[in-house]
This record gives structure tokens, C-alpha cells and sequence, in this order.
């Protein structure tokens, strides 16, 4: 194959135009990363729609076509005529739109550059290598081994500050963390400090969350 081949873009779908519906749409896809979205909802307390769509797999099946995601892929977000996808960016997204039940950070509060680093050390360096170690990709790359070990070293030794990434106040960069070790739990070992954290997922909206998760 040459290049050009193995570089082509992916096929996206057109943009939808929406009518300005006010209210949230969760397109979910049961035990999938909108999952974490459903759970910050429940956090939220907000009022919401949730459409159980399918999603691409490896088997061929084929996306959902009621789903705006540009690759049918979940979570992705309708809210007023916009769409948002993307984990980080609902998570973003919804926590900013509704501060006062306080599960983000807003624009100058002194955390709130804490807040967007963690959201986004989660979905652009946690998740890849915890991806890559499932794989055992990591045996083979001793640099981005180490850079796994230097990588939960500072979570740890984080949330050893804790009892959340931000000290005392919990946010949705717990909720995207949280998720993800306790998927990944038999990969990271025996850890104390991971061990408690996950303990401290166990909370009301997450149980009303799973419940949902259909």
C-alpha cells in the first residue's frame, strides 16, 4: 500500500443541521465511554434525553445512523442546535453549563488550569498508554514504558494529596479516571492509592448511572 493509501483521511459524515432543541440528547452505547457521561449527568441532576445507539465494530457492523457523531462513535452530545463529541469535550462542556452543581471548575477559579489538565492528561496520555499496556505494546517500547511508570507515579503520588485530583473537590476528571482504572484495574498491579480512589467512585449518581446503563 502506498502512502498516500495508508494516510487517507477517514470518511466523515456530513454536518447535521439541528433545530435548536434545549434539550441534552446523550447518544450512549451501553458499557462504552458515553457511559461516563451518563454518570456526570446523574452528578448533573440535569433533565436529559438518552438514544441507545449501536457503534461500529470490528466484526463490520456498521454505525447507528440516527447517531451525529462524525465516525458513529459515543459519547456525543446534542444541546441547542450543537453537537459536541468527544469525552474531555462534553465533560468540558456540561460542567461549564451548569457550575453551580460544581462537579467542574469555572474560568477563573484558581483550579480551573488543574481541571483542564487532568480532563485532558486523561483522554491524551492516561488512556493511550493504558490502551498500549492491555496491548503489550509497552514490552516492546522501554521509552513509553517508562513513561507509563513516570505517568502513574504522578497519580499517584497525586492522589496520595487527594482524596481527589484536586485535593478535596471531586470533578468530572475523577468520573473520566475513575472509569478507566477500575476498567483497567488488573493491569495496574497491586496499588493501595488506586484501591482507595476506586473505592471513592462508589457514589449515588454512579449507582443511578450503571442502572441506566442498557
Amino acid at each position: 500500500m502506498s502512502a498516500a493509501g495508508l494516510f487517507a483521511p477517514m470518511p466523515i459524515k456530513p454536518v447535521r443541521s439541528f433545530q435548536g432543541n434545549t434539550m441534552l440528547k446523550l447518544y450512549h452505547s451501553p458499557s462504552s465511554n458515553s457511559t461516563r457521561i451518563l454518570w456526570l449527568l446523574e452528578e448533573l441532576g440535569v433533565d436529559r434525553e438518552i438514544v441507545v445507539v449501536k457503534v461500529p465494530r470490528n466484526d463490520g457492523s456498521e454505525a447507528d445512523p440516527r447517531n451525529p457523531h462524525p465516525h458513529g462513535f459515543t459519547p456525543a452530545l446534542e444541546h441547542d442546535g450543537h453537537l459536541v463529541s468527544e469525552t474531555a469535550a462534553i465533560a468540558l462542556y456540561l460542567t461549564d453549563l451548569h457550575p453551580d452543581a460544581q462537579v467542574g471548575v469555572p474560568v477563573g477559579h484558581a483550579l480551573r488550569g488543574a481541571y483542564l489538565t487532568w480532563l485532558f492528561y486523561q483522554v491524551g496520555l492516561t488512556e493511550p498508554l493504558v490502551y498500549m499496556k492491555g496491548q503489550g505494546l509497552l514490552a516492546q517500547d522501554p521509552a513509553m514504558r517508562g513513561l507509563n511508570e513516570s505517568m502513574m507515579l504522578h497519580i499517584k503520588h497525586t492522589l496520595q494529596h487527594g482524596p481527589y485530583l484536586l485535593g478535596q473537590r471531586f470533578t468530572a476528571a475523577d468520573i473520566l479516571f475513575m472509569s478507566l482504572f477500575e476498567m483497567a484495574r488488573p493491569l495496574l498491579g497491586d496499588c493501595p492509592v488506586i484501591d482507595a480512589y476506586l473505592a471513592r467512585a462508589d457514589r449515588p449518581a454512579r449507582r443511578r448511572a450503571l442502572a441506566l446503563d442498557r
